[in-house]
């Protein structure tokens, strides 16, 4: 009767063990119809999973700043407007002579050297000069290499800037009896001057000539004249130029 007993639970053991053992085979991905084993695509090696982490979190150190300046620098490439577009005036005084002129200009930016930007610059213009018994009224095209500072780290909308310039004019000048003469004008020399930002479109810029060297060639009646001259600070050769500059938006940040 005992056997009998032992016989009854050992079957009720093997019974009860079966959906047990069905169920680790369906967790695990065994296929009961077949004897083959089969990995599922959750049971990973560590060492793919580390792979997968990296792959998906890596951070590429290449592209940030080695350093305070190369950042500073990277800000201010956005700072500094890749291409600026200015048309203004400006006006020199004498003893006997007013000058006034009319001008615009195409600032393109270079590049970044430091925390500094290199602009190039192409520009016309109009000179116009009135004196008591004389005027002359030029037609001029200036290309200038200018460098941009910042003036301070707390009021970055103010730069100072200084570079090159080199000047072709042509024209006539008039006298009161009608005489008239063709004049040619070839000048460099160096501009200082300083950029106001007012907004990120508007700004406002100040010029002048430190130092300007001039050719002029006057033509009459089959004849030319040549003189040379060289003019320093703001007089009748180096006016005072008053510029609204607009900031062309960047199309390659869009």
């Amino acid at each position: 009767m005992k056997t009998k007993h032992v016989f009854i639970v050992v079957l009720m053991l093997l019974f009860m063990s079966v959906p047990t053992q069905l169920n680790a085979q369906s967790n695990f991905g065994i296929d009961s119809s077949s004897e083959s084993f089969k990995i599922p695509s959750e049971t990973i090696s560590m060492r793919t999973y580390e792979i997968s982490l990296d792959d998906e979190f890596h951070y590429d150190n290449s592209a940030s700043p080695k350093s305070i300046t190369q950042y500073e620098a990277h800000e201010n490439a956005l700072a500094f407007a890749l291409h600026m577009v200015a048309f203004g005036g400006g006006f020199g005084f004498t003893d006997a002579e007013t000058l006034w002129c009319l001008h615009a200009a195409y600032f393109y930016r270079l590049g970044m050297l430091g925390n500094k930007a290199f602009y190039g610059s192409l520009g016309i213009g109009y000179d116009y000069t009135n004196a008591e018994f004389l005027t002359v009224g030029l037609l001029d095209i200036t290309l200038k290499a200018l460098l941009f500072s910042v003036l301070s780290k707390r009021f970055k909308q103010a730069r100072a800037f200084y570079g090159l310039f080199g000047k072709y004019a042509f024209g006539t000048n008039k006298f009161t009896d009608g005489f008239k003469n063709d004049i040619t004008r070839l000048s460099f020399g160096i501009v200082v001057g300083l950029h106001i930002l007012l907004s990120p479109l508007w700004s406002i810029m100040v010029q002048t000539n430190a130092l300007t060297y001039q050719e002029q060639t006057i033509k009459s009646n089959g004849s030319e004249i040549k003189d040379n001259q060289t003019f320093g600070l703001i007089n009748k050769a180096n006016l005072l130029l008053f510029s609204l500059v607009f900031t062309i938006p960047d199309s390659r940040k869009k």
